[in-house]
């Protein structure tokens, strides 16, 4: 019994039918031909006959144009598991028939075991799976599977999504008949080619205001490449209006070694040779009607503290940027510039008859995110600040501006009315890779808004926080750009101490509905505990949200943790309660649009950046983003609380964990290597530890572990459990100020 065919709809069953009364008529022998691309950057795909032409039976039985009628007619009804078009030889590989050939090419991984079936399969679903239900369209594509494929099974699915990750899709396509048709592959040719390049950046100017509007005014001592005579110059000796200079910038990976003097003055011509990526970046500026390139290596002095940390300006007023995510530093170039891309698109065209297979390059999202470009911290702010990137893969080149995406390997067409309406197209071209992730859309609630952009925040650290960085000192200064762009949102921007994200009262909407302008006259002594009341009938006093628990997000900035199976590293000169004093992913508690953040109202919690409480956090918060008060400030934070009795705390040596004595699992996420349960109790016991509360996130409670070393304290871990184990009773009477360092 075939399990994929008792799956099938009435209406396919007939499909089938219709497509086997035809097969059974095709008797005549069929002559087919497979090519790929030609090695001609200008050529298309075209024909080539092998030695061999002839095709199997299995194969001469196929019908692709019935099953794509047959298609056609069903209008929305769907099969996640495909329609049936034929069976296929038992091994693809072995065989001299050139349509298994390309079929076993095209579909390596799910060719797993005879027998094999030829399916047809909607295309949209497999590129945007939430919008498909709403418009299918005619666009299909084939691939070889097991007769018990079916996409119910994760296992299944799972190879069917690598296949389609390394392969790509293999198209059919009609030539007679291109209704209905919205997607096609596009041949990419050996070389670069400016014009498809052109094309969208110009449907981008044209269409995305945001684009155009998210651009700041450049700084006049902007300092940028001239690539036609290959000299550095400052942005106000080129335009006496630079707000009104184009430029692209560029994102790559270095070599491993970087010779200072090779830095190059005002004017000066730039050094010979140059790395390749720089060569090839100023030749793809001057091809597609630029002239000026911005380079880190010879536009920037890289002792300049304040200036790196004003790159977000840089990248965000390019009008394009250029990301080199092949090969491994500066030395390989950009493919298709220098030196030629693989090709390794496959086509199968039966002769005289006006269908084709061809197939796309595999979307370029995978090899982008697995590059080593995509490994370093620089480069995460230079994509996401960037307002158009254009990347270069081995394969193609892909492009996101902060409305639409596309790739090389695919021709998508920009005529609305194709897909149904704006709004299904619009989503099928969105942003994929570098778009800023959020909880909920752009939404008119307050408390939404405000763990929105919390949310957004700390997923930017988590993401980062994957990422190396050749010198520890980077840390907090590679992701001051995105620091920037959070503290500048007009509603509830999220500000930093050291990296730790929270919300400031100063930030908040008056209650007559207008936005702070000035903090000065608000002072807060260290930071509070609990709301504070609100005089309504005075709009124009400056004073907090009373609904707001301005220390609980505070203390869930603090609530970070290294993931299990990471080895973290402690960077010395950045604060240990900091993520950014520590190398290795980090993570935070998950949240939700419905999250519930608190902080105890018993736990009588106050936290400052100075034992004499003298400096208000107004006074102090803005540090973050200026270089030089970070370095002059204290790196220490100072927390009074209450903290858990060591009396409290439990071994479990058979599962090697820790208990509360009021009967909770605690979870140990411990940042210092070889550090288990076994010997955190112990430590915690000599009182070597201790354990603090953080902040409750629905029905988890986090806790910090820290350890003393002469007259400070050091985080060197995170703690996790349900919070209605954690009980007034369990803390000390005690109240102590602890100085993190």
């Amino acid at each position: 019994m075939d399990p994929i065919r008792n799956q099938e709809t009435p209406s396919f069953s007939n499909i089938r039918k219709s497509v086997r009364r035809s097969l059974s008529t095709r008797v005549h022998q069929l002559r087919r031909r497979i090519s790929s691309t030609s090695a001609d950057p200008s050529a298309e795909p075209t024909p080539n006959p092998g030695p061999n032409s002839s095709l199997c039976i299995y194969c001469n039985r196929l019908d692709f144009r019935q099953v794509a009628q047959a298609l056609r007619t069903t209008g929305s009804v769907y099969n996640p598991n495909g329609i049936i078009i034929g069976e296929l030889q038992d091994d693809p590989a072995t065989t001299n028939c050139s349509l298994c050939q390309v079929l076993f090419q095209a579909c390596k991984e799910t060719c797993s075991g005879p027998p094999l079936q030829l399916r047809a399969f909607y295309l949209s679903p497999h590129l945007r799976q939430d919008i498909f239900k709403e418009h299918l369209g005619s666009d299909i594509f084939v691939a070889a599977v097991s007769s018990q494929f079916s996409m119910v099974r994760d296992a299944d699915k799972a190879i069917f999504d690598d296949m389609v990750s390394k392969r790509g899709f293999l198209m059919y396509h009609d030539d007679n008949n291109q209704e209905g048709h919205i997607l096609k592959p596009h041949p990419v040719t050996t070389y670069f080619d400016p014009c498809i390049v052109q094309k969208w950046l110009r449907f981008c100017s044209l269409r995305h205001n945001g684009c155009r509007n998210m651009a700041q005014r450049p700084q006049s001592a902007l300092k940028l490449i001239n690539c036609q005579s290959q000299t550095v110059l400052k942005a106000a000796e080129i335009c006496t209006t630079p707000a009104a200079l184009e430029y692209v910038a560029l994102s790559y990976v270095w070599g491993h070694s970087f010779d200072v003097s090779k830095v190059v003055l005002d004017g000066s011509r730039l050094p010979q040779p140059l790395p390749a990526v720089i060569r090839d970046a100023m030749e793809v500026v001057l091809k597609l009607g630029y002239q000026y390139l911005w380079v880190d290596k010879y536009c920037i002095d890289k002792h300049d503290k304040g200036a790196m940390m004003n790159m977000d300006s840089v990248y965000n007023n390019a009008a394009l940027t250029i990301a080199a995510a092949a090969g491994t530093d500066e030395s390989y170039g950009l493919p298709g510039v220098s030196k030629a891309r693989p090709v390794r698109q496959l086509m199968f065209k039966g002769d005289g008859e006006p269908y084709t297979l061809i197939s796309t390059l595999p979307l370029p999202h995978s090899s982008i995110t697995k590059s080593r470009w995509a490994t370093r911290g620089w480069t995460f702010q230079e994509a996401i600040l960037s307002r158009r990137r254009l990347v270069f893969t081995d394969d193609q080149l892909y492009f996101e501006c902060t409305s639409t995406s596309c790739a090389e390997g695919f021709d998508i067409p920009y005529d609305c009315s194709l897909f149904g309406s704006a709004t299904t197209h619009d989503n099928f071209v969105r942003p994929s890779i570098f778009s800023l992730k959020q909880l909920t859309p752009i939404s008119f609630n307050t408390e939404e808004s405000r763990l929105n952009n919390f949310f957004t925040y700390i997923h930017c650290a988590e993401q980062y926080s994957k990422r190396t960085l050749t010198f520890d000192s980077d840390s907090l200064i590679a992701f001051s750009g995105i620091i920037r762009m959070l503290e500048s949102i007009a509603t509830f921007p999220v500000r930093n101490i050291w990296g730790i994200p929270f919300f400031h009262p100063d930030d908040d909407i008056l209650p007559d509905g207008q936005l702070w302008t000035a903090y000065q006259t608000f002072q807060l002594p260290p930071f509070w505990k609990s709301p504070v009341p609100v005089d309504l009938s005075v709009p124009k006093t400056p004073s907090p949200d009373p609904g707001v628990d301005y220390l609980a997000y505070l203390m869930l900035g603090l609530c970070w943790r290294h993931p299990p199976l990471v080895n973290p590293r402690r960077r010395r000169d950045l604060p240990s309660w900091s993520w950014t004093g520590w190398e290795g992913s980090v993570v935070w508690p998950k949240l939700n649009k419905n999250s519930d953040i608190r902080n105890s109202t018993w736990a009588n919690t106050t936290i400052s950046l100075g034992s004499n409480s003298s400096e208000s956090v107004p006074e102090l918060y803005h540090k973050s983003t200026d270089t030089h008060l970070l370095t002059q400030s204290n790196k220490s934070l100072y927390i009074r609380t209450s903290f858990i009795s060591p009396k409290h705390f439990i071994e479990d040596v058979l599962s090697c964990s820790l208990l509360l004595s009021t009967g909770g699992a605690v979870k140990l996420y411990a940042s210092k290597n070889d550090l288990d349960a076994s010997k955190v109790f112990k430590r915690i016991q000599s009182k070597r530890y201790e354990v603090i509360k953080l902040a409750t996130v629905d029905e988890d409670t986090y806790m910090m572990l820290i350890k003393r070393y002469r007259n400070a304290y050091y985080r060197i871990g995170t703690m996790a459990v349900k919070d209605i184990y954690l009980t007034r009773s369990l803390f000390a009477s005690k109240i102590k100020t602890y100085k993190l360092r």
